[in-house]
């Protein structure tokens, strides 16, 4: 008997047929195979919810098993870096004392000097015209036109109109806010490959920077014979006997001296200029001067202060974000991204501080 009758023939090309013809129908969309598909999954949702509520525990410990590593690792990478964080406050909280310290040693300005006026801002929300905000502090505290105004991240504006009890703040990023800056950054030494022919005597630089000197003593000690006898007393012959020769020393030494490079500031001066809400502030006549150094992305932006600047020295304003080359002796010109965050402003603070020469005539 055939394993494969014409009768099973049939019946397995009549399902072929069939399966084909689902398929494509399925594919092609029917409304009563989607009638019959949405009835099955609402039949079997409860059932499928039922494996996940069983199976997600599972899942949970065994996810915990096999990732309990990285997660320690992890942890450990946290915890480094909070240490480290922890390290540069301590590091940096002592050096802003030994900085105090050393300003009030050799009589110089410094920020921590000045009292400060604490407000709040309540109302003249900035838009994208008017760069200005009003805070519940004025003239009875001792508020003055131009005085500075800070918050816990740096410089945000200065104060332009002042009332007994209210004072209304430009804000750095104002068009018609302007303030002296200068940009600051440590240079990183770097080996030199490269050094002058001559020192100024005129002496060849490489009898200065490695210089060799080479000694050699000599000393010779001479035998003279002299009769050798046996135990019989018969002369041995001297010329069988190892003779003394000459003995020779040799020490050398050697001399380097190192040309070691020590670490330099870059100190550029400029204006800090406001250029309205969608633009960053940006700071001019940067000379793009070798012997100033260089300017680059990331460099600290401070207030440089000065007897004619309505800003005390060294308040932080922010990093430059980008440096512009403009043709000419025009120099840079530099975009300046702001510590503070002028859009989430809370309570500011205001420096009673009074410039050298208005200082003087109300003195």
């Amino acid at each position: 008997m055939a394993i494969y009758s014409a009768g099973r023939r049939r019946t397995m090309i009549i399902l072929l047929l069939s399966s084909v013809l689902l398929i494509t129908l399925d594919l092609r969309g029917n409304a009563v195979f989607d009638a019959a598909r949405s009835g099955f999954d609402y039949a079997l949702r409860p059932f499928e919810v039922a494996g996940e509520v069983v199976t997600q525990p599972v899942s949970r410990v065994w996810s915990g098993m096999t990732e309990v590593d990285d997660l320690e690792a992890e942890n450990r990478l946290l915890q480094e870096q909070l240490d480290a964080q922890r390290n540069d406050q301590i590091a940096a909280q002592n050096a802003l004392i030994e900085n105090r310290k050393l300003r009030a040693l050799v009589d110089l300005e410094s920020l921590t000097a000045f009292d400060r006026v604490t407000a709040s801002i309540i109302g003249s929300s900035p838009s994208n015209f008017d760069q200005r905000v009003e805070i519940d502090r004025g003239s009875v505290d001792g508020i003055r036109v131009g005085m500075p105004v800070i918050n816990s991240a740096g410089l945000v504006g200065k104060i332009t109109n002042v009332f007994p009890e209210t004072a209304i703040v430009m804000l750095a990023t104002d068009p018609q806010y302007h303030v002296p800056v200068k940009v600051v950054a440590e240079v990183v030494p770097t080996a030199t490959t490269s050094v002058p022919d001559t020192v100024p005597s005129g002496i060849d630089v490489d009898d200065v920077i490695t210089t060799t000197s080479t000694s050699t003593s000599t000393s010779t000690t001479t035998s003279i014979p002299q009769p050798i006898f046996d135990i019989d007393g018969n002369q041995i012959d001297s010329s069988l006997l190892v003779p003394s020769g000459t003995t020779t020393t040799s020490s050398t030494s050697t001399t380097t001296t190192t040309v070691v490079e020590t670490v330099d500031v870059t100190r550029e001066t400029g204006e800090l200029n406001g250029f309205g809400a969608d633009l960053l502030p940006r700071v001019r006549f940067i000379a793009d001067s070798p012997q100033f150094g260089r300017v680059v992305e990331g460099d600290a932006v401070l207030t440089a202060g000065g007897s004619l600047s309505l800003a005390p020295p060294d308040i932080p304003i922010g990093r430059v974000a980008n440096v512009i080359q403009r043709a000419g002796t025009a120099g840079l010109e530099l975009e300046i991204e702001l510590s503070a965050d002028l859009d989430r402003l809370i309570f500011l603070s205001v420096i009673l501080y009074v410039p050298p020469t208005e200082a003087s005539a109300l003195g």
